[in-house]
């Protein structure tokens, strides 16, 4: 199991992560509570990792996740992946569990819109891409 972080300046995903991939649990949190939480969840779950994402705020974040780690006498640190196109997957992910209702369906893909944040499920995604699950090239972006 493994605790993977999607680090921002409000708030901040976060998803305990199987070693195959699946999730276990996921929510998004107040930033300030992300130290005490991460440590919360690493011993509840006895994760062998914390992952984080290296966008927004991730320097700062990190920093205080080790800490509160230490303080706390584990011996992880935080290892950083690259988060590019997590956010595209994310929302991907979102609407593939929140299909559209009604009148909805028939708006096509393009046009239909993420209703809430969707921070932990970029966590999800980060986890994954830190296991090898899957790569940031599988959202199918044209820059890739």
């Amino acid at each position: 199991m493994i605790l993977a972080i999607d680090p921002g300046s409000q708030k901040t995903g976060m998803a305990l992560v199987k070693d195959d991939g699946r999730l276990y649990w996921k929510a998004i949190v107040p930033s300030g509570e992300v130290p005490s939480t991460a440590v919360r969840l690493v011993r509840e779950a006895s994760a062998r990792a914390v992952v984080m994402g290296n966008g927004t705020r991730h320097r700062e974040m990190q920093e205080r996740v080790e800490s509160a780690l230490r303080a706390a006498r584990m011996a992880l640190s935080v290892e950083l992946v690259d988060e590019k196109y997590t956010t595209e997957m994310g929302k991907a992910r979102w609407m593939a569990d929140h299909p559209p209702k009604g009148l909805a369906r028939l708006l096509p893909r393009g046009l239909r819109t993420v209703e809430e944040p969707v921070d932990d499920y970029v966590a999800w995604i980060i986890g994954q891409i830190y296991l090898g699950v899957i790569r940031a090239e599988d959202v199918g972006h044209k820059k890739v």
